[in-house]
Formats: structure tokens, C-alpha cells, sequence
């Protein structure tokens, strides 16, 4: 039987990976479709998904370049196009370019996203969007920081404010720090770790997932908020991200008829499926369990990893392998997506940062991008 251990030669031919790159190489791009992502199929707007998916691809080809299994020029050249992709008319918020705008106003989760793809474009050697990459990152830090909460709003107009998104938000003010030296992330990191142990703490020890109590489950801890917000922060809190990562999984980690995955609820609560959660099956979130994955890798815990990994990749590849079918492509898209796509191959990136840290892999460099997508 094989062993669901990512290696070096598992990206290249791996399905999330030429899902992704493919993409990146399309000639031209006039926003994404329902082809793209799965939910342009009911909602125009894409709930946001289409920044997430490029928020995630920068942080795998910024991954693959760090561990040399491609080279910086193909980085940079990947990391550009997920930059105008981001700031495309279909994709940003605004209806003139961010350049021209008096102020980035309330839109805290395209701006979280878009903060980390240019953080990682930097730190890729390039400083062309450095401008606009301090000013996201002070008007993050000072829209924090001016709420009781230390929430920043996440839309114009919407009062839901996750814990998840201020972890991504802090986080990608913390990139910037890490590049340029400064500490914009600090103040701001200290008092929001406060005020979530002081108030946002669910009975289990979990930091619960929506700070403005304006939904039946505002107080529950979630498995797709969890994840996302353990992954996020345990860039600038790693030991409460190894806290909070045990109790996730004395909560919510589950194995039902074979199948090891993530609760999308705690047992006691009754809870739907939305979609940022994608479908509940048993309890078993999909969306829970493929975010757990990445953030299992990130916090270095592979015999979780590979738990959910055995049972989530054969269902990847049979989403994959249904979508010339009619009627059942469709279905397929739901695990095949660009979204879903994106956050396995940042998982799969991550794994391979462990191991080759844990030396469980020798790494070697790859300078052809194309070599990597072909090689299996």
C-alpha cells in the first residue's frame, strides 16, 4: 500500500499542484468562473473565495521557492501573476484601482488576503508593491486596534467579525514585519491574545469563532474557523497555537466508519452547513478537514497530517477523476476547485517543510517549473 507521506516528487505530479499551476499559466484573466470555483455556481461574489485561493497559492509557490523546488526567477514570476490577479477590477472590492483610493475602508478580509500575497511577493526579492503593502498593513493594524474587540470589520455594511480573519490579519501584519524589520504586528498581537483569553473562550478552552455574537454558533468554536485561525496564528503565537491545536483535536478530530476527519461543530451543538463550511457528512466537515491539514503541517504535527491525509486525498482524487462525468463534475468541483486546490497544496508544501526539517527527506533543487508538473 502507499504511503500518503508527501515527498518532493509527490508536487509535481500531484493534482492540487497542476490544478494550480495551470491556472497561474493561463494566458489571460478576466476574473475567476464558476469553472474556477465551485460556489460561483450560486453566488456571484464568490463569498470571498476567489482572494483566499490566491492568498493560499502565494503561500505555496512562496513555500516551493523556499525549498528550492523551484527556482526564485519562477517564484517571482508566479507570486506577479497572483499579484495583478488579486488586484483585478473582478477580484478586489473597489471600483477604481487600490493606488486611487482615499481610503481602503472596512474591507478587512479582501485585505487580509491581499496583505499576505504581498508579503510573500516581497519576500521574494521583489519590492514593487512595497508602498502599498505598508499601507494595508498600518491601516490593518490601526482598524484593530480602534475596536473594543480588536476586531477590524470585514465588510462595509456586515457586522460578523471571525476570530479566524483577525489571526489572518495579524498575521500578515507580522509578514511584513519579518520583512522590513519594523513591529507593527506587536501591540496589536499582544491585546487581541488578551481579549480572546479573557473574552472569547468557549467552556472547551477553544477560542470561539465570531467575536459579535450575531449568529446561533457566534460562540461555538467551529473546525474551519479553528484551523484557520490556529494555522494563521501560530506565525506570531506559536504556543498558544500549540495550545489551542491539542484541544482542537480532543474536540473535534473524529473517526466515523474508517474515515479520520474534523468536526465541523462540537458534538453538543446542532449545527448546518454554510458555505464556508462546504457539506457535513456524519459531522465530518470538508472544509474542516482539508484546513486541518494545512495546519496540522504547520504546527508540525505529521501523525495528524497523515491520519486525515489517508482518508482525504482518495476522495480528492475521485472529485478530480468525476469531472468529465455530467452532472457528477459538478459534484466534483466541490473538492477539485481552485479553493480546495490551493489549500491542499499548501498543505502538501508544509509537510515537506517538516520532514525535510525532521530529515525524513533529502530535498534536491528543481530549476525546471514545467519539470515539476510533468515528472510523474
Amino acid at each position: 500500500m502507499r504511503s500518503n507521506r508527501v515527498t518532493q516528487s509527490d508536487i509535481g505530479s500531484s493534482r492540487p499542484y497542476k490544478t494550480v499551476s495551470d491556472f497561474l499559466e493561463e494566458d489571460s484573466f478576466t476574473g475567476f468562473t464558476q469553472e474556477h470555483l465551485f460556489i460561483k455556481r450560486f453566488i456571484k461574489k464568490a463569498w470571498g473565495q476567489d482572494i483566499a485561493a490566491l492568498s493560499n497559492m502565494a503561500e505555496a509557490i512562496a513555500g516551493l521557492s523556499t525549498l528550492k523546488l523551484i527556482d526564485c526567477e519562477t517564484a517571482r514570476h508566479l507570486l506577479d501573476t497572483i499579484v495583478n490577479r488579486a488586484i483585478h477590477k473582478s477580484v478586489r472590492p473597489y471600483s477604481g484601482t487600490l493606488e486611487n483610493q482615499s481610503s481602503l475602508g472596512l474591507y478587512g478580509y479582501y485585505l487580509e488576503h491581499l496583505n499576505i500575497i504581498l508579503g510573500h511577493f516581497q519576500a521574494a526579492g521583489d519590492n514593487k508593491h512595497l508602498t502599498l503593502n505598508e499601507r494595508i498593513t498600518v491601516h490593518l493594524r490601526d482598524l484593530s486596534l480602534k475596536q473594543s474587540n480588536v476586531h477590524a470589520p470585514l465588510l462595509p455594511h456586515v457586522r460578523m467579525r471571525w476570530s479566524a480573519d483577525q489571526a489572518a490579519i495579524i498575521h500578515s501584519i507580522h509578514l511584513f514585519d519579518q520583512n522590513n524589520g519594523t513591529t507593527h504586528h506587536e501591540a496589536l498581537a499582544d491585546r487581541w491574545l488578551s481579549t480572546m483569553k479573557q473574552r472569547f473562550t468557549h467552556q472547551s478552552g477553544l477560542f470561539q469563532t465570531e467575536v459579535m455574537n450575531c449568529k446561533a454558533y457566534s460562540k461555538e468554536p467551529r473546525g474551519c474557523a479553528g484551523a484557520y485561525l490556529i494555522y494563521y496564528m501560530s506565525a506570531f503565537a506559536p504556543e498558544t497555537a500549540k495550545q489551542q491545536w491539542t484541544l482542537y483535536k480532543h474536540n473535534l478530530m473524529t473517526t466515523k466508519f474508517g474515515v479520520t476527519g474534523v468536526r465541523e461543530y462540537l458534538p453538543a451543538y446542532r449545527g448546518r452547513w454554510t458555505p464556508d463550511s462546504g457539506p457535513i457528512i456524519s459531522g465530518i466537515g470538508v472544509a474542516a478537514s482539508g484546513l486541518a491539514l494545512k495546519t496540522a503541517a504547520r504546527v508540525g504535527d505529521l501523525e495528524t497530517y497523515d491520519r486525515i491525509a489517508r482518508c482525504a486525498d482518495p476522495l480528492i482524487a475521485t472529485c478530480h477523476a468525476i469531472q468529465p462525468i455530467p452532472l457528477l463534475g459538478i459534484v466534483g468541483k466541490i473538492g477539485s476547485d481552485l479553493l480546495a486546490s490551493s489549500v491542499r497544496l499548501t498543505a502538501q508544501v508544509e509537510a515537506i517543510r517538516d520532514r525535510s526539517n525532521s530529515k525524513e527527506c533529502v530535498l534536491k533543487p528543481r530549476p525546471d517549473f514545467e519539470q515539476l508538473v510533468n515528472e510523474f
